[in-house]
């Protein structure tokens, strides 16, 4: 069964809210499954078929395929859902919470 999403600044501000840094630094290099466990979700209740798969040799990283219909043909969106260490120093605002200023959105 098909349900309809939260708008999309709530959709926003879910994602932004849940760290997933990458790093070579395994002190800062976070899992991404929390984020990905978020977006299968979504995809499920939109009807999609979801699996999610560990990357081999990662620190605890996942992937997601989303699918819609069988046979030949489709679509493939293909993203990340990790972002980059953060300088704490440069934000004035928490980067994991959506926050707006001057018409615009910020968060990591």
């Amino acid at each position: 069964m098909k349900t309809k999403l939260p708008p999309f600044i709530e959709l926003y501000r879910q994602l932004i809210a849940i760290p997933s840094i990458s790093a070579t630094d395994s002190a800062l290099d976070q899992s991404n499954e929390n984020l990905i466990n978020l977006l299968a979700g979504w995809f499920r209740d939109l009807g999609f078929s979801v699996e999610v798969q560990p990357v081999p040799g990662t620190r605890h990283k996942f992937n997601m395929l989303a699918k819609s219909g069988v046979g030949a043909g489709g679509l493939l969106l293909a993203g990340h859902s990790d972002t980059v260490p953060y300088d704490d120093g440069r934000w004035t605002r928490d980067p994991f919470t959506l926050t707006e200023h001057d018409n615009k959105l910020y968060g990591l």
